[in-house]
């Protein structure tokens, strides 16, 4: 267990997957950077040893059924951890796949809004939309008193509103019951002698229960008169004081209701204003926002308009704003709401409600700063957090930990930097060293070299990938690591930025490209987009200044559909041009490269094919009839019945991530035992599964067809990866450098567009060096390279620039500069170039 006197977590024989059983120590209450090239070990240390560790010991608390559960989960493979700190884990996995989930309720801050609504909202009619007000019986009475001395006031008891008939037995049991005047159609009658009224219309009928003069010594008349007309008018009463120009009636309440519109509505609690319960959720699209229609296409809810909540929820309000208005906006616009409404209208509200407020308002407030410190600021609140990468999704989890203000945590992140621009790096870093300052122990996976050097403690692992790393090349302060010529960090750290002129054009040498006029989707403003072929292009710009919407959700739709010889009406923007030069157009992302955990490297680039065409051929797999589909995890005969030639077995732990247990009948070896019984070269094809890309490309080396594609695959810098690696255990960067691979091994006919979204992720400067000669190859084979990157290295690497801002949300969406990175340099007209020469 944890030491609290000791200052380090101290970490003995650290064996887990290519760890070399080391030993290191890390500082309490310090930023500590772990960093080395890909696959080097880091996650090995951080994640599969030290958080698996602190979770372990968590679980230990919990019920003895959970425990037994769980009994399955393997330890870290270590021999000792001391003095581990509560480990919280803080990474890109976008662990919930909820459609319900969005930024305001993954960052508590829905839960604080649902609270303040329910003791504070408004509650207006949905009808004619007047706001609607409870009083106690005393309170209507003291409302009654406080009227001017010898004010004539009538207490009416409503019993009916705008109903068709004759309503003769009404009248007559208001007589039997003691009555004497009623007002029909505000009209006073006798009811001894009630009028005759026509079936056919509409009528009022409310009992006259005292007619008074307000005066002193009146009080306890007046509360049983008002008790009695509550009683007979359900909750509801009419006070009605003479005036000049005739008689003015106030409707009044012990609950919410609207005389008007004889429509009552029930008091505001939290489970209202939520769209994941029945109370709160819009009815048609059941609290999702959208309905799909008869294509299986998603359009906004026509109920909801994509509020999410129902018609009741919509109709509370403060300050003129519903809970869905406000959930709209971005953190500083809720901000300044929330500023707004508590400096101008908060005190007129009474003290109970002011110390209600000042109970909720100071966090809330905090986790909108939070959002906007850490670059999140453009960013809707309602937004789906499956629509967010996984660098927003990361900033987004990490400013509800700050929101929280817990202490004596270790907080582990990886990669933060993700999706920042280099400009932003200075915000993520206040917020790293404010959860140092709260007490907290902070260790990053990071290749940032500004986070590197602002860190407290630096360890780098390496040498390099795979068997040949998971060991402690460096460590220490900033300075005593980059002393160490053995260290690839170091040397990165020690390398000076300098052009790439070899492949670099003037504006009058560029012929071909591509322009897209007049883009407008989401912040774009008629935006003029020009993209030079043949060339490595870079759109670079702040989180949010509309880099996404500008290439992936509208120039990469727009050549598609072109090349297609169709049109997207949807897609905003005039005109396109250049289409024509192109023959295909691939978008390189970052999103997973299979649905299930049965894809990976081998299946997803084509060699598990001609892998299990080998199997099948070998002298057992023929007698026993065997053929290649048997060698295969989607096929019955072949894979384990249990896992289902997954090789783990899911645990849904609910309130913390999922956790993967060992199959107990395979053993992660995903097939049943007659398939793995049969070896090519005294491997089975489990075996081969568990082999790097490193391994099985020496393995293979004598057959073309897999070798060809294995090399690639490591000269991108994937040669640790397993063959089997499941998909859902690879990070956006891995599995984008994955397809980069296996399009350049594959190759396309024709000229291609290549776009990629932030290819760096995931990647030391050294294996960036190896990215950029593959893009480098692209390009001699006529090809064309579009990203979208904010890494300083690349930028200097790329032939043409453009940047986009000059900040995020509607302060965005403009290109503020394009040319050469000399020229984007040169000129400082935004925040790319003043790192471009910064750098220099």
């Amino acid at each position: 267990m944890s030491n609290q006197n000791e200052s380090y977590i101290r970490i003995r024989g650290a064996r887990c997957h290519n760890l070399k059983n080391i030993n290191v120590d890390l500082p309490h209450n310090q930023l500590t950077v772990v960093t080395g090239v890909s696959g080097s070990g880091k996650s090995s240390l951080v994640f599969d040893t030290i958080h698996s560790e602190g979770q372990r010991r968590f679980i230990e608390n919990m019920s003895p059924g959970t425990r037994q559960l769980l009994s399955q989960m393997q330890p870290a493979d270590v021999d000792q951890i001391s003095g581990l700190p509560p480990t919280i884990s803080i990474d890109q996995v976008q662990r919930s796949q909820s459609r319900r989930s969005t930024l305001a309720t993954m960052t508590e801050l829905y839960d604080y809004f649902r609270l303040l609504y329910a003791q504070l909202g408004t509650v207006y009619c949905s009808q004619c939309e007047q706001p609607l007000h409870q009083q106690s019986a005393e309170q209507i009475v003291d409302l009654i008193l406080k009227l001017e001395q010898r004010q004539k006031v009538m207490i009416l008891s409503p019993l009916i509103k705008a109903k068709k008939g004759e309503h003769t037995a009404l009248l007559n049991k208001i007589a039997k019951e003691g009555f004497v005047r009623a007002r029909v159609d505000g009209v006073v009658i006798d009811v001894a002698q009630p009028p005759e009224l026509q079936e056919n219309d509409y009528h009022d009928i409310e009992i006259i229960i005292d007619r008074i003069i307000v005066k002193e010594g009146i009080n306890a008349r007046l509360k049983e008169s008002v008790d009695l007309a509550l009683k007979h008018g359900n909750g509801t009463c009419i006070v009605s004081q003479e005036m000049e120009s005739g008689w003015s009636d106030r409707f009044l309440s012990t609950r919410l209701a609207c005389g008007r519109c004889s429509l009552s509505f029930p008091d505001p609690e939290p489970r209202s204003f939520s769209f994941n319960s029945p109370y709160g959720a819009c009815q048609l699209c059941q609290g999702l926002g959208v309905i799909e229609d008869d294509s299986d296409k998603e359009q906004t809810c026509p109920e909801c308009q994509g509020a999410r909540i129902n018609t009741y929820s919509r109709s509370v309000k403060i300050s003129g704003s519903s809970i869905d208005q406000i959930m709209s906006q971005t953190a500083p616009g809720v901000l300044t709401w929330v500023e707004t409404w508590e400096n101008n209208e908060l005190k007129s509200y009474t003290t109970k409600d002011q110390e209600i407020a000042s109970q909720m308002i100071p966090a809330i407030k905090n986790r909108l700063e939070y959002l906007c410190e850490i670059g999140l600021g453009y960013i809707g609140l309602a937004r789906s957090t499956r629509t967010l990468s996984g660098g927003e999704h990361q900033r987004a989890r990490l400013a509800a930990c700050l929101g929280s203000g817990s202490t004596g945590a270790c907080y582990i992140l990886d990669e933060p930097t993700v999706g920042l621009h280099a400009s932003e790096t200075e915000k993520l870093l206040q917020i790293l060293n404010r959860l140092k300052q709260s007490g907290n122990t902070v260790v990053v996976v990071e290749h940032d070299l500004d986070v590197v050097l602002a860190c407290d403690f630096l360890l780098d692992l390496g040498p390099q990938a795979g068997e040949q790393g998971g060991e402690i090349v460096a460590s220490g302060t900033y300075q005593q690591v980059i002393q160490n010529t053995k260290s690839f960090t170091a040397r990165a750290l020690n390398t000076k930025f300098q052009f790439n002129r070899s492949n670099t054009p003037d504006k009058d040498d560029i012929d071909e490209e591509i322009v897209l006029t007049g883009a407008r989707f989401h912040n774009l403003k008629d935006v003029t987009f020009k993209v030079p072929l043949q060339k490595l292009v870079c759109v670079t710009g702040v989180s949010g200044c509309g880099k996404s919407s500008l290439v992936m959700d509208t120039l990469v739709p727009a050549l598609q559909n072109a090349i297609k010889g169709s049109h997207d009406q949807s897609l905003e923007y005039l005109s396109l041009e250049g289409a024509d030069q192109l023959q295909h157009v691939r978008k390189i992302d970052q999103s997973p490269i299979g649905r299930s955990g049965r894809s990976n490297p081998a299946t997803f680039c084509g060699v598990w094919d001609e892998i299990r065409k080998l199997f099948a051929k070998t002298k057992i797999a023929r007698i026993r009839g065997y053929t290649a589909r048997r060698f295969s995890f989607n096929a019955k005969e072949g894979r384990c019945a249990i896992c289902q030639g997954q090789g783990f077995r899911r645990i849904d732990l609910q309130f913390l991530p999922d956790i993967y247990l060992p199959c107990r009948e395979c053993k992660t070896k995903r097939f049943n035992r007659q398939t793995l019984s049969v070896k090519y070269r005294g491997k089975s094809v489990s075996d081969l599964l568990e082999m790097s890309i490193d391994e099985a490309t020496t393995f293979f080396d004598q057959i073309p067809k897999v070798s060809k594609v294995l090399r690639t695959l490591k000269e991108t810098g994937l040669g640790y990866l397993a063959l089997g690696q499941p998909s859902t255990m690879l990070s956006g960067g891995e599995a984008q450098r994955l397809k980069l691979a296996t399009e350049l091994a594959i190759g396309s006919t024709g000229n291609t567009l290549l776009v990629l979204d932030e290819p760096t992720r995931g990647l030391h400067a050294a294996d960036i060096d190896r990215l950029l000669n593959l893009l480098r190859r692209l390009l001699q084979q006529n090809h064309s390279v579009l990203m979208i990157e904010h890494h300083p290295q690349v930028i200097f690497a790329a032939d043409w620039i453009v940047d986009l801002g000059p900040e995020g949300g509607e302060a965005g969406g403009q290109i503020i500069d394009e040319g050469t990175p000399e020229e984007i340099a040169l000129r400082e007209a935004g925040p790319t170039g003043r790192m471009l020469n910064r750098a220099l």
